[in-house]
C-alpha cells in the first residue's frame, strides 16, 4: 500500500473509531451534543457529550497497532486547541457548566478493537 492509500486508511479507521467512540458514549447514557465540532479551520473537537450535567470534549486516537499507544500522540499543542475550543463552546451555552476533558484509545481494527475510556485524561496546559 502507497502513503496516499495508507492515508486514506488511517483517516477512515479514525472515522471509524469515532462512530464506536459515539455508540460507546450513547450506551452508558451520554447524549452527545456535538460531532466534528469546529472552530475555523484549526480547532476540532471529535466529540461533545453530556452526562450529569457536566459538559465532556472527547477526543479520539485510533492506531491500528500498539507502536505507540494513542493517548501519547496527543501533545500539548492538540491540548490546547481542545481546551481554547472548549471555553470557546462553553462561552456560548446559556449557563454554567462544570466539564471535563477526556480521552477514548481505540486499538486494533473496526472488527477487532480494544477500547479505552481516560477520564479527566488532562488539565489545561499552563504554558
Amino acid at each position: 500500500m502507497d502513503r496516499k492509500q495508507s492515508g486514506y486508511a488511517n483517516r477512515e479507521w479514525g472515522k471509524e473509531a469515532e462512530r464506536i467512540a459515539h455508540d460507546y458514549l450513547l450506551t452508558r447514557g451520554y447524549t452527545i451534543r456535538e460531532t466534528n465540532w469546529r472552530v475555523g479551520k484549526t480547532i476540532e473537537i471529535d466529540l461533545i457529550a453530556e452526562k450529569d450535567s457536566i459538559i465532556i470534549f472527547v477526543e479520539v486516537k485510533a492506531r491500528k497497532g500498539d507502536y505507540i499507544l494513542p493517548d501519547e500522540a496527543i501533545d500539548k499543542k492538540k491540548m490546547r486547541k481542545i481546551v481554547k475550543g472548549g471555553d470557546i463552546y462553553l462561552r456560548g451555552l446559556d449557563h454554567p457548566y462544570e466539564y471535563r476533558l477526556d480521552i477514548i484509545t481505540i486499538t486494533g481494527t473496526p472488527e477487532k478493537y480494544e477500547l479505552r475510556h481516560i477520564r479527566d485524561a488532562f488539565l489545561p496546559p499552563l504554558s
